[in-house]
């Protein structure tokens, strides 16, 4: 048997029996980290257009008792794009829709994300700004998204549960 037989088959039997393992949490990581690196370019114009504030990631430094520190915030920002974000997407992926496509899926997911992020980041932006926060950052959450399902899903395979 190849290693690319034995890797669809494993992602086979994953999904039929529901169970999330050492392999869907290794390609969950990768995946959001993936989706993370994606999300740079556009974090990058949103900075440097004034509409989003990088002193708001030192925001999830302080909450977990780190200081108001900038750097502190990023990893716990990249931390979670990596770990809790990932791990709640292969959880419950196979209840977003669309249906028939796992990016997609990711792409529905980013926009739940995103409710989350543009309240945690919102620094008193107001008319034209605060419309190009909410669209650059709801855009970012698509790729993130996007990102996330794609890499997942080409790796491994999202658990399908009995309900």
């Amino acid at each position: 048997m190849s290693n690319e037989q034995e890797a669809r088959s494993s992602k086979e039997i994953s999904r039929e029996s529901g169970q999330i393992g050492v392999r869907e949490l290794s390609v969950a990581g990768l995946a959001g980290l993936g989706g993370m690196i994606a999300m740079q370019p556009i974090f990058g114009m949103a900075t440097v257009l004034g509409v989003l504030d990088p002193v708001a990631f030192s925001g999830f430094a302080n909450i977990v008792g780190y200081g108001l520190d900038f750097w502190g915030g990023v990893a716990i920002f990249v931390a979670g794009g990596m770990t809790v974000l990932p791990l709640l997407f292969i959880t419950l992926g196979n209840y977003l829709p669309p249906a028939d496509s796992i990016p997609l899926r990711g792409v529905t997911y980013g926009t739940i994300v995103w409710t989350g992020f543009v309240l945690a980041f919102y620094t008193d932006q107001s008319g034209v700004g605060l419309v190009v926060y909410l669209v650059l950052t709801l855009v970012n959450h698509w790729v993130y998204g996007a990102v996330l399902g794609s890499v997942y899903t080409r790796y491994a395979s999202i658990a399908a549960y009995e309900v």
